[in-house]
């Protein structure tokens, strides 16, 4: 009796044992999963991911077995598994979202691949396709690249008439209608991305057509052949009549007299004879010595090769002031690697420190813009990494130079020191650069937290909700540099809190001047169709602004404010605040991705840039780059696709935002997120240093900035070592947004 008594109580207790295990009351000890099991378990780089069910499952609204039962899912069914935390796993059947037990799923193991098979390598781009050959066309520019792209439109069916060159309201209107028509913001804003789709792609045309066009590009070494057109034909037409190869009219289309004449040129001068105007053709065709069909080639001896330079190094630094002899010979260098463009004029200048700054970034030395031994160590060495093709000789013997141990760069940690009354510094002026670009200060930032910075934060923290102390501490800060603060109209004084009316008398058109104009832009400004300062004269971003304050109002959208846009203007609503998140008076909502509060870090995606990413930048070049760590984020256009995104930061309060993230100008890697205005977000990585093109002049940015997403170990390797710090700052990115899950 005992003994069944006693094989009784043991068969209950492993019934309880089970009983809790499954309700998740106990760990169920020898159910969970082994190791063996869980090598066994099917490797995927990340979620969600598509499984099967074991049994049947029940799926709760929460991770709990005695919350609300939302379905019940048969064994073998098919869900995709977003997250797993503990024993529960969130997943998705059908149009249902909830939890279920693992204990009753296929688990796969997540695990990010970093190697692919076949990894997909660096695309040569043609001139065509290359953004970085184009330059941003608008409203009021004229020339032969707003011609070409005007007999782009009328090629596709989009402008009517001829193409002038100058670029007015129908052509933009044209351009508007081409990119509604091909899925692209309706700016009237032809920037470089959208040039390179138009002229190497398959652009829609009018009817909805996929079409290859024959208009060439604007761009330099285009390839010509038959049936292109452009004043680029006609160029080549002419050149090729001055040497009496063409007889025909200067036409401007490759045709089949054209081909004859190249084709002959080509034989003449011993190329390839294909009738094609290639860059080695044209090179050859626009050469003095070229051959005339009866010219005869005359044997040249062979140059004396010209001895490759040597250098002194330098014994002293050379930094941002330096003049004379060392700051000359740093700048030979820099502009023998490629690095520096200007002129070797011995004056150390801003050019000259940005150009070391990236040859500082290339080469992984401290990014500082100043050449001491270190830098001098690479700089004069063999070893040295290049812009150019061949890297330079070793320099003439000098004495050896001890080499300084180089640190690691570091990216740059934002700080929320308080500032109050009487405080100085790089960082009061920071704060006063955003509150001037947000409407509440007046005059320059001259670092000094006086009466009417108090006054400033006072009036901001107001606003915002805050404690108006005039302290700028923490929370300010974080408002003040943060997504969706509330900013006013700027006007002659930081207290004054509607926009001055702007007179009606008048009309006020692009290239005017004068208090009339500064009037209405405060005006525009406080409606929220214009962004910056009102500086009294009328530009293209006024034009713009105008515009779209005509359309909203359904006036005539000519870009002239006239009595009738005046009066609507002042009789306008005074709203004395906008978001600072609104789109810009240049691009529509619709195009933009607006930020408020903290994108969700599911929502983040980790794909290749050459793959998935570059698509989308092209399709939606106004995007938001949002700092996952501080939680700051800036608006950004972005010109330009290739190894990586080139862009420009909108707005001066969009710089000041960026700068307060890195502390500063910096070519050190920091990921972060980035928003499209199709509502994507993709991990990436960026740095705060301007260089290089600019297109953007009154953003307090000089230059541009440069935008990273993930690539394959060969295509980093391929372009670099800089790119590769920027591979594993994103890595490093993605480890800590999979922690925020």
């Amino acid at each position: 009796m005992g003994h069944l008594r006693s094989k009784l109580v043991c068969g209950l207790a492993v019934i309880l044992a089970l009983i809790l295990g499954v309700t998740g009351m106990i760990p169920a000890a020898g159910f969970g999963i082994s190791a063996r099991a869980e090598e066994e378990m099917e490797i995927v780089g990340s979620y969600p991911y598509t499984t099967v069910t074991k049994d049947s499952v029940n799926l709760r609204a929460r991770k709990s077995t005695s919350s609300e039962l939302l379905k019940k899912i048969p064994k073998g069914a098919e869900i995709s598994v977003k997250s797993v935390s503990g024993s529960w796993a969130a997943v998705d059947y059908g149009k249902l979202s909830g939890y279920v037990r693992t204990d009753y799923i296929v688990l796969k193991k997540v695990q990010k691949i970093r190697v692919t098979p076949t990894p997909t390598p660096v695309p040569t781009l043609s001139p065509e396709e290359d953004a970085g050959g184009y330059i941003i066309l608008r409203s009021g520019m004229s020339g032969s690249e707003v011609r070409a792209l005007q007999e782009a439109l009328i090629e596709l069916g989009f402008l009517k008439g001829k193409a002038d060159g100058v670029f007015g309201s129908g052509t933009e209107q044209a351009v508007i209608a081409f990119q509604r028509a091909n899925s692209y913001p309706d700016t009237g804003l032809v920037d470089a991305n959208l040039q390179a789709f138009l002229y190497s792609g398959s652009p829609k045309n009018s009817k909805g057509t996929a079409t290859k066009i024959k208009t060439l590009s604007p761009a330099a070494g285009v390839t010509m052949k038959s049936g292109n057109t452009g004043e680029a034909v006609g160029l080549l037409q002419t050149r090729l009549k001055e040497l009496g190869y063409y007889d025909g009219v200067i036409s401007n289309t490759y045709d089949a007299a054209t081909v004859a004449a190249v084709k002959a040129f080509q034989k003449k001068n011993s190329l390839k004879a294909d009738g094609i105007a290639g860059a080695e053709t044209q090179k050859a065709i626009y050469s003095d010595a070229s051959l005339s069909p009866n010219e005869t080639a005359t044997p040249t001896p062979s140059p004396t090769p010209t001895p490759k330079p040597t250098y002194t190094v330098p014994s002293s630094t050379v930094k941002y002031g330096t003049e004379g002899a060392d700051a000359k010979t740093v700048q030979l260098r820099l502009k023998e690697l490629g690095f520096y463009k200007g002129r070797a004029d011995g004056i150390f200048g801003r050019a000259s420190v940005n150009a070391l700054k990236e040859f500082q970034a290339y080469n992984n030395l401290t990014i500082d813009g100043a050449a001491g031994k270190s830098t001098y160590k690479i700089l004069f060495s063999d070893n040295v990494i290049s812009l150019v093709a061949t890297p330079s000789p070793t320099p003439s013997p000098t004495p050896a130079i001890t080499p300084t141990p180089v640190p690691a760069p570091v990216t740059a940690a934002i700080t929320w020191d308080t500032m109050r009354p009487g405080d100085k510094g790089t960082g009061v002026s920071q704060l006063q650069e955003a509150l001037i670009n947000a409407g509440y200060l007046a005059g320059k930032a001259d670092g000094t937290y006086g009466a009417d910075t108090e006054s400033a934060v006072r009036a901001f923290q107001k606003a915002n909700g805050l404690t108006a102390d005039g302290v700028a501490g923490k929370a300010t800060q974080q408002k003040l540099f943060g997504a969706g603060a509330v900013t006013v109209a700027p006007t002659a004084t930081p207290k004054a809190g509607t926009a001055t009316a702007a007179p009606t008398s008048s009309t006020l058109r692009e290239g005017d001047s004068g208090a009339a104009v500064k009037a209405m832009q405060q005006k525009l400004i406080s409606l929220g169709y214009l962004s910056g300062r009102a500086d009294g004269v009328f530009g293209s971003k006024t034009a713009e602004a105008v515009r779209a304050f005509q359309k909203a109002s359904r006036l005539s959208s000519d870009g002239v404010a006239g009595s009738k846009t005046l009066t609507a203007l002042d009789s306008a609503g005074t709203a004395s605040a906008v978001k600072t998140n609104a789109a810009p008076a240049s691009v529509s909502t619709s195009a933009y991705a607006a930020l408020s509060g903290k994108p969700s870090a599911g929502k983040v995606i980790y794909a290749n840039w050459y793959t998935t990413v570059k698509s989308v930048a092209r399709s939606y070049p106004y995007a938001t780059v949002y700092d996952f760590q501080t939680g700051i984020s800036w608006q950004i256009h972005i010109f330009s696709l290739g190894a990586h995104a080139d862009y420009e930061p909108l707005t001066a309060n969009d710089t000041s935002k960026m700068l307060k993230v890195f502390g500063g100008n910096t070519w050190n890697p920091r990921s972060v997120w980035v928003i499209f205005a199709d509502g994507s977000v993709y991990i990436g990585s960026t740095h705060s240093n301007p260089h290089g093109t600019q297109h953007t002049k009154d953003n307090n940015f000089d230059g541009h900035s440069c935008l990273h997403f993930p690539r394959t170990q060969e295509q980093v390797v391929a372009i670099g070592p800089y790119a590769t710090s920027h591979q594993e700052e994103i890595d490093k990115g993605w480890a800590k947004t999979q922690a925020m899950k």
